[in-house]
């Protein structure tokens, strides 16, 4: 068993600033923090691919990766639901882009909120458009599409969640294989720039959904759910990404109740947006439980620069 909890590690100077409210808001999880022995890991997402907590899920699902490719380009075949190992997977996620000071950036997903009949009408306005060319393309979820390119490559995906709050340009694919997606992938922003999807989710103050963002690559692989041993507390993960630090704090009597509720001396993943932290139980000897236990300097490496 391991509890994992994305969001929960802040960028510094943040977590600075977040240690007194920290230890008022959740005591249990600073108790855990000043039991248990702490080791750091680097999970850079331009090396991931993906979120590090996206990461985690992976491999916790039994992912070993695929050659030549970063271990987020396996989230394509996850989220496709490709099992078959001679398949390679690409899915292409309905997403906004924003074009602001800094240049375009992706908006995180979660904040779209596509319905259903939005997704299959903005589908059906453009689903012409590539008849008789080399792609072909079917939906596979609510905001997903899967893409079949001729003559795939691997090429270097990175997930649209952990492509939040980047460049978009430092991650636009310029490979020649996908020149075809790119060609269509200019029509079909034409086609919905003014498509009555849109211009109601204006009418609601909504961000429109004005492109597709293409990842994957990796063939695909069967989960292995049944060694799913973790409790996952999911509540920080968006007000971590979008540093919402209020939210995040308003999210703590809830992570209390869940750390009630888990078994006790089992490992803790704490997740950030860069790095997580593995938290283990400190196993004593019979002779050192005569005298209280020593409390960790956790806030060491909570103030570490992410």
């Amino acid at each position: 068993m391991q509890i994992i909890i994305p969001g929960a590690l802040p960028p510094s100077p943040v977590a600075t600033e977040l240690i007194g409210h920290l230890e008022k808001a959740c005591p249990e999880l600073v108790a855990c923090f000043n039991s248990m022995s702490a080791t750091r890991i680097e999970m850079p997402v331009e090396t991931l691919g993906c979120t590090p907590y996206e990461a985690v899920m992976l491999r916790q699902l039994g992912y070993q990766g695929d050659l030549g490719h970063k271990i987020g380009a396996g989230l394509a075949p996850l989220r496709a639901g490709a099992t078959q190992n001679e398949d390679s997977v690409l899915i292409a996620e309905l997403c906004n882009i924003d074009i602001g000071t800094n240049g375009a950036q992706i908006t995180h997903p979660a904040t779209l909120n596509i319905s259903q009949d939005e997704a299959d009408a903005l589908f059906d306005a453009v689903s012409g458009l590539w008849e008789g060319s080399s792609l072909s393309i079917l939906p596979v979820g609510l905001n997903r599409w899967r893409v079949w390119i001729s003559n795939m490559d691997a090429f270097d995906s990175i997930s649209p969640h952990a492509l939040h709050g980047l460049a978009l340009r430092d991650w636009l694919p310029q490979d020649e294989f996908l020149k075809p997606w790119r060609r269509l992938l200019n029509e079909i922003q034409t086609v919905w720039h003014d498509h009555p999807v849109n211009q109601a989710r204006a009418d609601r103050q909504e961000l429109p959904v004005n492109s597709l963002w293409l990842y994957g690559g990796a063939r695909g692989w069967k989960p292995n759910r049944s060694d799913h041993a973790s409790m996952v507390f999911e509540d920080l993960l968006l007000p971590h990404a979008l540093e919402d630090w209020a939210a995040w704090l308003k999210a703590m009597p809830r992570l209390t109740e869940f750390l009630r509720q888990a078994p006790t001396q089992v490992d803790m993943t704490l997740l950030g947006d860069q790095h997580a932290i593995e938290l283990a139980p400190i196993n004593r000897a019979w002779w050192q439980r005569l005298w209280p236990a020593r409390q960790q300097n956790w806030k060491s490496w909570w103030n570490l620069q992410s």
